[in-house]
Formats: structure tokens, sequence, C-alpha cells
């Protein structure tokens, strides 16, 4: 697949999962889920990293246009999230199901705590309900999609050479 078609795709996927998660997710647990940062993180996965940082901000400025707190903090969080995913990957993590998936809760994860951490400064919200109703279910929303958004970058990924070359 050439590698415009590929940009052009991956773009698409990411507008229909932000449209998702911050239209019609909030209906389903009561809290938005983590598409745009799984989709990030399994971009960073299979893109190099100036690619995985570049697609990071624009669609964490997207999320943050669409939510509201501090504009440009989810840019900024996701932008190293690509970048440090893709760092990663072409480094030390392997390009399989089990690695995209833990790779991507724990981002989620971490994401959750310094998002908590950096909302907490102007009310505070204990850590055990934030934990409960918010940080858990989008831990169990971000699974099933890691698991599909790895399917899809496969196939957009099928040919071996066009992965980024692993540096030693």
């Amino acid at each position: 697949m050439k590698p415009k078609l590929r940009w052009i795709i991956t773009g698409i996927l990411f507008l229909i999962l932000g449209l998702t998660e911050h239209c019609v997710g909030p209906f389903w647990w009561g809290c938005n889920p983590p598409y745009l940062l799984c989709c990030v993180v399994v971009c960073a996965m299979f893109f190099e990293e100036k690619t995985a940082s570049l697609f990071g901000l624009i669609f964490g400025l997207f999320a943050d246009s669409m939510s509201s707190g501090i504009f440009g903090f989810r840019g900024v969080l996701y932008l190293c999230f690509g970048y440090l995913v893709a760092f990663l990957s072409e480094r030390v993590l392997s390009r399989n199901v089990f690695s995209s998936t833990l790779t991507g809760i724990l981002s989620v994860a971490l994401a959750e705590i310094i998002s908590w951490g950096v909302e907490n400064l102007n009310h505070t919200v204990p850590f055990v309900q934030a934990a409960r109703y918010v940080f858990l279910p989008r831990l169990v929303m971000a699974l099933p999609v890691m698991l599909l958004l790895y399917v899809v970058f496969t196939v957009l990924f099928r040919e071996r050479d066009s992965y980024p070359v692993r540096r030693r």
C-alpha cells in the first residue's frame, strides 16, 4: 500500500474514533473512552517518531478542542506518548498483538494518572473515586479498541518493508 494512502486512511480512522469518543462514548459508560490515545499508541508502533508525534499533536489538539480543560494539554501528552512509543518500538518493543495491547493499556493508565494529577490542582477528587468511575471504565473500553486497531494497522502495513527500520 502506498504511504500517502496509509496517511489518508489513518487520518480518517482518527477522525472516526475521535467523533465516536466525544459524541457517542459518554452515553455508554458515563465517561469518554480513550480511543484517540489508543490510536496514537498503535500508530506509533507502525510509523516512525516524527509521524507518530505529528499524529499525536494534531489529534491531541482535536481531543482538546472537543472537551473542557486546559487547551493543549492532551496535545502535548499525546505528542509525548506518540514519540516515546515509536522510539521504543523501533528499538525495544516487538510489533505483536500482546506488546501493542500492553503498551496501549499502560499508556492509557499513565495518561489517566497524569490527567488526574493536573486536574487535581484545581479541585480535589480522591484517587479511589477517580479510579473507580473514570480510570477503570476507560481501561476496559480501551482493550477491545487496541485489539481492533492492531488488526487494522497490521492490514495497512502488510508489506514487511513498510515498517520503520529498527536501529541497534
